[in-house]
């Protein structure tokens, strides 16, 4: 009878022992989901950001290039208004040397 009640004592203490080792598991596997859990948010965010950060960069690339092509059109046409102006300075330094030539001329044949 004493067997009994020491064979029922050390059951009894094996089944305490197997049911802290099973809430010390399930604690153990709800810490791990948790964590998991976060990791899986911190990731998602992290993508996110990346994901914006990528749109920023194509959008930055491409103001530059609106930006330069637009320089490149101004710069074009400053360069065609000068040529222009170039043309026409040397078309008036051109008649002004005939006009100052005519003069000379006429000039020349009154002193005659």
């Amino acid at each position: 009878r004493r067997a009994e009640a020491e064979r029922d004592a050390v059951q009894q203490q094996l089944q305490q022992a197997i049911a802290e080792r099973d809430q010390q598991h399930t604690a153990s596997l709800e810490e791990q989901r948790q964590a998991e859990a976060e990791r899986d948010a911190v990731q998602q965010q992290l993508q996110q950001a990346m994901a914006e950060r990528d749109q920023q960069h194509v959008a930055s690339l491409e103001e530059q290039r609106r930006a330069e092509a637009e320089r490149n059109v101004v710069q074009q046409q400053l360069q065609q208004a000068m040529a222009e102006r170039d043309q026409q300075h040397a078309a008036l330094l051109e008649e002004q040397r005939r006009a100052e030539a005519e003069r000379d001329a006429v000039q020349q044949q009154l002193q005659q």
